[in-house]
């Protein structure tokens, strides 16, 4: 762990950690960089330590650590990642917690925010929002407030009528113009006409199966999977680890909570 002064505010180590990354050149990394925070009142620098050893085992990288220990919180920064690896890693974190019984923990994944470097404030909402959050290993996404334009599309592609129609329905009412298909053949037809902003797609489809549609999307535009949610009932953890290597933004399993799948899209947004 960075030894950091135990005075300092979380978001203060945050914001000083991107800023002296940006300042060194390295501003890429920056606006690709996602952060998992978590509170553990309870054997917090073993907890922490035993974390920061197993992230780095499982993603073969160097996590940049900051703490606030007298509020037994820390944040893993996670630069150049992607906001999908890092919620690769926040499942990876929540799996250790349970490993290690950790209880009365709390947990949240953020995305840097455009210009984050040049935004303190951007820290101090997003740990403002973390210290209300009850213990829990539940993952919690923060995003600054955002309202879809009405002009932004969806793409759900989905076997299930009664499904497409309950997330069309809660879309729509959220602004979102939403492109619907019930297999990948009908998926990859609307993706090629549309050119949809996101991209919401099961794997278990008729035809053409969701995994074979995206490796497809992949092959036409490396840039749409960075922008695209896998919504399905697979919880097979190499089935996961695939879709994060194909370049899948999100993984979102069933059943789910709608208010969640609707941050995940706003996040790519």
């Amino acid at each position: 762990m960075n030894k950091l002064p135990e005075a300092a505010k979380l978001n203060e180590l945050m914001y000083q950690a991107v800023v002296e990354r940006y300042w060194a050149g390295d501003e890429a990394s920056v606006q690709d960089c996602g952060i998992v925070l978590v509170r553990c009142l309870e054997n917090f620098e073993d907890t922490i330590r035993e974390l920061i050893r197993g992230l780095e085992a499982e993603l073969h990288t160097t996590i940049e650590t900051v703490a606030e220990p007298g509020k037994r919180q820390a944040a893993f920064l996670l630069f150049g990642s992607g906001m999908g690896l890092t919620h690769y890693a926040a499942l990876h974190v929540k799996g250790a917690l349970a490993r290690l019984g950790a209880e009365d923990c709390a947990m949240m994944l953020a995305g840097m925010g455009k210009q984050a470097e040049r935004n303190p404030r951007y820290f101090e909402t997003m740990t403002d929002m973390f210290e209300q959050l009850p213990e829990s290993m539940e993952i919690v996404l923060f995003r600054e407030r955002y309202q879809p334009s009405g002009t932004q599309s969806v793409l759900l592609v989905d076997g299930d009528e009664e499904t497409r129609r309950y997330v069309r329905l809660r879309l729509s009412l959220k602004g979102y113009r939403v492109l619907d298909a019930e297999d990948g053949n009908e998926g990859l037809e609307l993706f090629r006409r549309e050119k949809p902003d996101v991209i919401v797609t099961d794997l278990n489809l008729t035809g053409m199966d969701g995994y074979h549609m995206l490796t497809r999307i992949l092959n036409e535009d490396a840039e749409a999977l960075a922008r695209t949610v896998v919504f399905t009932d697979n919880r097979v953890e190499e089935t996961m680890r695939k879709c994060y290597e194909l370049g899948v933004a999100d993984y979102v399993t069933k059943p789910f909570s709608p208010a969640e799948l609707e941050q995940r899209i706003e996040r790519l947004l």
